[in-house]
């Protein structure tokens, strides 16, 4: 898709665990209420931005290597929550070179950043501060990108792991990742 756009968010923190579920990165995607300078207007995401997409296709939006759309995916979403804070997504990592690779840079600290890749659907326009202001009311969210240099620093990387949501031990230590960065676990 060429009128695909990028926005990068930083991410920061990791937990590590190995289980037969396979390699899992879990982060804020976009950030609700954080804006965005894109040179000529400022940008934020609405809370419901990403919603109609994620019912329609959830689980089939795609991690990429850096928005490398000309390249295979290195993993998928397979879980999504709004907070206030902003959409936080779980991705399951393929077990391939590439996707152990991506797993290892996180998990090194080398790689910092997600971007989403998305077409506008609906936007608002207002002014902030002199400057025009874009709300993404409604996007087609078309995949993630694992990136070395995010835009927005408001969001960041919860955890590096493998994941089990079945896990006594495992969902408190992500609920304990989540108090620390101050991310809010009740659905906004």
């Amino acid at each position: 898709m060429s009128n695909v756009e990028t926005r990068y968010v930083e991410c920061e923190g990791f937990e590590f665990r190995e289980d037969d579920d396979g390699h899992h990165l879990v982060g804020i995607v976009a950030p609700f209420g954080a804006m965005y300078d894109a040179g000529g207007y400022l940008e934020r995401f609405a809370p419901s931005a990403f919603d109609k997409t994620i019912k329609e296709r959830g689980q089939r939006i795609h991690l990429l290597e850096q928005h490398a759309t000309d390249r295979l995916p290195i993993g998928r979403a397979v879980r999504w929550e709004k907070t206030r804070d902003g959409l936080i997504a779980d991705f399951v990592l393929a077990r391939t070179a590439r996707g152990d690779e991506a797993y290892q840079l996180a998990v090194d600290g080398f790689v910092n950043g997600l971007s989403v890749g998305f077409v506008p659907v609906r936007t608002r326009n207002d002014e902030h501060g002199g400057r025009s202001l874009r709300t993404r009311l409604e996007v087609k969210l078309d995949h993630v990108g694992l990136v070395r240099n995010p835009a927005y620093d408001e969001a960041r990387l919860v955890s590096v792991r493998e994941y089990d949501p079945d896990d006594d031990e495992q969902v408190p230590r992500l609920a304990q990742w989540r108090h620390r960065f101050g991310i809010n676990e009740t659905n906004a």
